[in-house]
């Protein structure tokens, strides 16, 4: 089975203006997305800003749950928290991961809005996990989402996860929770 990686990208990411912008890091994203990765089996869950400023958050809150007498709690916490990596940008990750896997990752974009790219479906990528031993790495954006460069780097692109409403302005966490049990969850028992 590949390895499944995630990263939480804070740049390039657009703001409600559509201009480009870093985003802030928050403590919910850093803290439920690591145990939403750590659940479904994620290698590592990267927290990607350029901002040093934010990367000290990250790794703050990262620290308080895997160093000190937090650490030692009955919380399970410290234990998702131990696959946080904070990086400067995405080709450090992808850096990482190549040096980790002994090549390069199948890079998938996520998008709340449909995109031009060419898609993948849910279903290919959890086939791909069980049947193909190159690693994926899931990128989600924050703030009014990625660039089109950005999703265009990639090598494919995740449908929009959509409910049963027109609205559909999901938290990053929220997204990051559905599309990895749609990818890496047990369906074989649904």
């Amino acid at each position: 089975m590949g390895n499944l990686y995630v990263g939480l990208l804070h740049y390039p990411m657009r703001n409600r203006r559509g201009e480009i912008v870093a985003t802030s890091t928050t403590s919910m994203d850093v803290h439920d997305i690591a145990r939403s990765a750590r659940t479904y089996g994620v290698n590592r869950y990267f927290v990607v800003t350029p901002l040093p400023t934010q990367q000290d958050i990250a790794w703050r809150i990262r620290g308080f749950w895997t160093e000190g007498e937090r650490a030692w709690e009955a919380s399970r916490r410290g234990e998702a928290m131990e696959y946080v990596v904070v990086a400067e940008d995405l080709e450090e990750t992808l850096d990482w991961i190549e040096d980790a896997e002994g090549c390069a990752p199948l890079l998938v974009a996520t998008s709340a809005r449909e995109s031009g790219k060419k898609g993948v479906s849910f279903a290919e990528v959890r086939e791909q996990l069980r049947n193909d031993p190159r690693p994926v790495y899931i990128l989600f954006g924050t703030g009014w989402g990625m660039t089109d460069e950005l999703i265009d780097a990639c090598d494919a692109i995740l449908p929009p996860v959509m409910g049963k409403s027109e609205f559909n302005h999901l938290s990053v966490r929220a997204a990051v929770a559905i599309i990895l049990d749609r990818v890496a969850g047990d369906w074989d028992e649904c």
